[in-house]
């Protein structure tokens, strides 16, 4: 049975890491749901998320094949969880939306206005997939004017007892 899951990927930055690592699922036919890719504070080493949806036989295969890139130092796999998943998302919004009762419910979902425009304004968001959905929903009309969100933002530990070997001599 497939079922969602994250991989976390520790790896050497370089020039057509993702390529590499996209390719991967692009062979086995895997589509990705979320590509999430940021540097870290540790010289050269990024942390890559991906979200798809796989079996478990499926997951294992995967998981070894991006093993054995070059640059990638660990992968973390886990079961999707929704609570420990975020998002960030951003609204665009015309500004007579501010003039209807419709600023409760900015509040209501934890909603931040980020930039002024002549005629609209930016909010931004932060929650799990199905938070930004429902506001989103509630959203919905002729005042949005635009709509952004990011990647899967999960909790990993950059560094494992069995890797910090490594990423010390990395960030020498």
């Amino acid at each position: 049975m497939r079922s969602t899951h994250l991989l976390t990927i520790k790896a050497q930055e370089r020039p057509g890491l993702l390529h590499l690592i996209t390719g991967v699922f692009n062979r086995k036919l895997v589509p990705i749901i979320s590509l999430n890719a940021a540097q870290t504070d540790i010289h050269d080493i990024v942390l890559i998320t991906i979200e798809a949806i796989l079996g478990e036989d499926e997951v294992t295969k995967i998981a070894y094949k991006l093993e054995n890139i070059v640059e990638v130092y660990a992968v973390e796999v886990n079961s999707y969880q929704e609570d420990m998943c975020l998002r960030a998302a951003w609204f665009k919004l015309d500004r007579v939306i501010l003039e209807t009762s419709k600023i409760a419910m900015l509040q209501k979902y934890n909603a931040v206005i980020v930039q002024w425009y002549p005629n609209a304004f930016l909010l931004a968001k932060y929650g799990t997939a199905k938070s930004i959905r429902e506001f989103y929903n509630q959203l919905d009309g002729p005042h949005l004017l635009g709509f952004s969100q990011t990647g899967l933002i999960t909790d990993s530990k950059l560094i494992g007892e069995d890797q910090s070997s490594v990423i010390n001599r990395l960030a020498a």
